[in-house]
């Protein structure tokens, strides 16, 4: 089989310019870094990650505002600062359980009957959902939430 006829169009003759990712999309492509180093063992990486993560925050509390999730993040620095791997995966399990939980729980109160008059509310609490979702998962909330109505909304 011959092909003929292919031209010469240039795709790299035109401007191009990389998006960056906003502070968010920057967080959670971090925390799925973090989560990835510490399902396969590596604490180096996990430590380089969770460093990164951390300096997204004032006194390098990362990315939470919650009291309870800020200290579980803490936890989890420590216990990778002290090089207890088996301690960390426990520490960030329990962090990223409570903080996909919130998540949940702010789409149903946004969801909720008293505030449909705040679609912007809605749209904010499902992006926080899935970008959390991913970075702690690796993947679209949809698939595995959908059967959950407080999460099944669409935004």
């Amino acid at each position: 089989m011959s092909v003929n006829g292919i031209g010469s169009t240039s795709l790299l003759s035109g401007t191009y310019q990389l998006i960056q990712p906003s502070k968010r999309q920057s967080e959670d492509l971090i925390g799925r870094t973090l989560e990835q180093d510490l399902q396969n063992g590596d604490l180096q990486g996990a430590q380089q990650a969770y460093n990164q993560l951390a300096a997204f925050g004032p006194n390098n509390s990362g990315p939470f505002n919650d009291p309870t999730l800020k200290a579980d993040f803490q936890a989890l620095g420590q216990d990778l600062q002290a090089g207890n791997l088996s301690a960390a995966q426990t520490a960030n399990s329990a962090m990223t359980s409570g903080l996909i939980s919130r998540d949940e729980a702010a789409v149903a109160r946004a969801s909720s009957g008293s505030n449909t008059g705040n679609p912007g509310a809605l749209a904010a609490a499902m992006a926080n959902l899935k970008g959390d979702y991913w970075a702690v998962y690796g993947q679209d909330p949809g698939s595995s939430l959908g059967n959950n109505p407080a999460i099944n909304v669409q935004a």
